[in-house]
């Protein structure tokens, strides 16, 4: 087996994949509302700096934290925007589970 065939084949698999495709439609739909759009958009940049905190090994800062909650309470209120939400983050989920796999054959010949 190839391995640039099968890493072909696996990006075929992720856009035929059923969290891709929800993704994509919520993206539409969260396209079409620009208030949503943006709400989101500042959520995930927020919710990203907090993590980079924490995997840099800081204590994330308290407010931050129930800032980056309650955009989260509001943009949930918005049917696209929750919608989107929780698809990225089915997303993310099956990239992690791929990365991982990934990262278990990298491990195996590097030794980590």
């Amino acid at each position: 087996m190839n391995v640039y065939d099968a890493a072909n084949d696996l990006g075929r698999a992720m856009r035929e994949s059923q969290e891709y495709k929800r993704l994509a439609e919520a993206k539409k739909k969260l396209s079409a509302d620009a208030s949503a759009e943006s709400m989101v958009k500042d959520f995930m940049q927020q919710k990203q700096e907090l993590e980079i905190e924490q995997f840099s090994g800081k204590t994330p800062d308290k407010n931050k934290m129930e800032k980056v909650q309650k955009l989260y309470e509001v943009l949930s209120l918005n049917s696209a925007a929750n919608d989107y939400v929780q698809a990225y983050i089915r997303f993310q989920l099956m990239i992690n589970d791929i990365s991982k796999t990934i990262s278990d054959v990298v491990k195996e010949v590097v030794g980590e």
